[in-house]
């Protein structure tokens, strides 16, 4: 009898981890039972996203198990990250473009002062670590998944000494981070997919010398907006006085996403392009002299009181015509995407209120987080650009099943047919507080990370009951 109630508990936990089994589908870490064991702890993570470690884990037996692989010696977080990646990078065959966007964030751990291994931010004594990922997505901005991610801590001695950088060399400083992530998605590409073309997508923060160098000396494509008013050769002098002289190509009215202090909005830009060469300092003597595009997108007229929008877009896309520079701008719009990412992992996954006593714990912990933000944005968005597919290529026959009954509050038939994608999204946003009247569009993350959670509590009582 203790033997059938044990296969049908497998049997029930099966179920609930065929996606990440498919992620960490190639982990090998130095003991199969670890192996085994994180693919229920990212199982379980995303089924409780937002939960701490003991109210995610079924039972006080599985939480601590899932704390001793966390403190195993033998487990580094780099034999999780690798799966990820290579998971990703599995996805890519067949297509023939995909946007690399990167960025980095600081995860902040206020209160953490027995945890080791933190580093500092803006303040010399600050618990914090910084993220660096690279989000790839196709060109319709659907998310496909994680390419790269490194994790660390700047030293608390290195507070105060930013002034100094212009001294060293690019390998020693936080710049070099786009380079790596540039690499690393650069390779997994060439090993599963080598016809796919790469676009770089980058905010100010890669606006680095080497970083361009590096993305022509590969024959690659990028999009990244300019930090500084570089000097160019010509009579403009920089290059924003280059590209200012030139007319105006395109006017259009663009959606401007929220950011602090600001709402969303819609702004009335004018689109102009020129073609610059770069001209490096003479203290950086082993820089080379870069030909490179440029789009300004910029608002003559911003509404009173609010900062008008100013890009100016690096690029090694053709930007001659009005459909050409429209293309570099979209394509910068959809950085955001990795912004959107940072906000799942943060408030829905909860990682920054862990109460992990080291570093190199919480980096493990955020290998699980990082996959289930990912999938949980891929899920978001697939509504979007595939409305009309199944929704099985993201929910389970239990989940959708579950989710029709509860939210329609009746019985499903045997023989009904699974939900496209936008209706199940519609449902799950309901279920997390969307009330998808027409004037509220389709749900965001956080409606679909809440409607997610509920998802998993009201299938762990359906599947109880089997």
């Amino acid at each position: 009898m203790k033997t059938r109630t044990r296969k049908r508990r497998a049997k029930k936990q099966q179920r609930a981890v065929p996606w990440a089994a498919a992620t960490l589908g190639s982990v090998a870490l130095a003991d199969q039972r670890l192996s085994v064991r994180a693919v229920r702890i990212l199982a379980r993570k995303a089924s409780r996203p937002g939960d701490s470690i003991p109210h995610a884990a079924r039972t006080p037996a599985d939480a601590k198990a899932w704390y001793r692989l966390l403190e195993n010696e033998r487990v580094a977080a780099a034999e999780l990250w690798d799966p990820i990646h290579q998971h990703t990078a599995k996805g890519l065959g067949g297509l023939p473009r995909i946007l690399a966007v990167q960025d980095t964030t600081t995860l902040m751990f206020p209160g953490l002062n027995a945890t080791t291994g933190l580093g500092t931010v803006d303040r010399p004594q600050e618990e914090a670590l910084l993220l660096h990922s690279a989000l790839a997505l196709r060109e319709d901005g659907q998310p496909l998944g994680l390419l790269y991610n490194h994790v660390w801590a700047r030293p608390l001695d290195e507070f105060g000494k930013g002034g100094q950088r212009k001294k060293r060399a690019i390998e020693d400083k936080e710049s070099y981070e786009w380079i790596l992530g540039l690499r690393q998605v650069t390779h997994l590409r060439d090993q599963h997919s080598p016809r796919t073309k790469l676009v770089h997508v980058f905010d100010r923060a890669g606006d680095v010398h080497e970083v361009l160098q590096e993305v022509l000396e590969r024959g690659q494509d990028c999009v990244i907006r300019c930090c500084q008013d570089r000097r160019v050769e010509g009579q403009g002098g920089t290059i924003r006085g280059t590209v200012a002289a030139r007319r105006v190509l395109v006017r259009r009215t663009i959606e401007v996403p929220r950011k602090k202090g600001q709402p969303r909005r819609r702004a009335r830009v004018e689109l102009r392009s020129a073609t610059v060469t770069l001209c490096p300092a003479r203290i950086y003597p082993h820089r080379e002299a870069l030909t490179i595009n440029v789009v300004w997108v910029h608002e003559p007229e911003p509404p009173k009181g609010v900062e008008g929008l100013d890009w100016l877009l690096l690029t090694t896309l053709p930007v001659r015509t009005r459909g050409q520079c429209l293309r570099v701008l979209a394509t910068y719009k959809l950085r955001w995407r990795i912004e959107e990412f940072h906000l799942v992992l943060k408030s829905g996954c909860e990682i920054q209120k862990t109460q992990l006593k080291t570093a190199e714990r919480i980096e493990l912990q955020l290998t699980f987080c990082c996959a289930v933000a990912a999938r949980l944005l891929r899920l978001t968005y697939l509504a979007r650009t595939e409305p009309a597919s199944s929704c099985t290529a993201v929910l389970s026959e239990d989940e959708w099943k579950v989710l029709w009954a509860y939210v329609r509050q009746e019985p499903i038939a045997r023989a009904h047919s699974p939900p496209t994608v936008h209706e199940a999204v519609k449902m799950l946003g309901r279920l997390g507080g969307h009330l998808g009247r027409k004037c509220d569009g389709m749900p965001g993350v956080r409606s679909l990370w809440r409607g997610w959670r509920d998802l998993q509590v009201l299938l762990e009582g359906y599947r109880i009951g089997l």
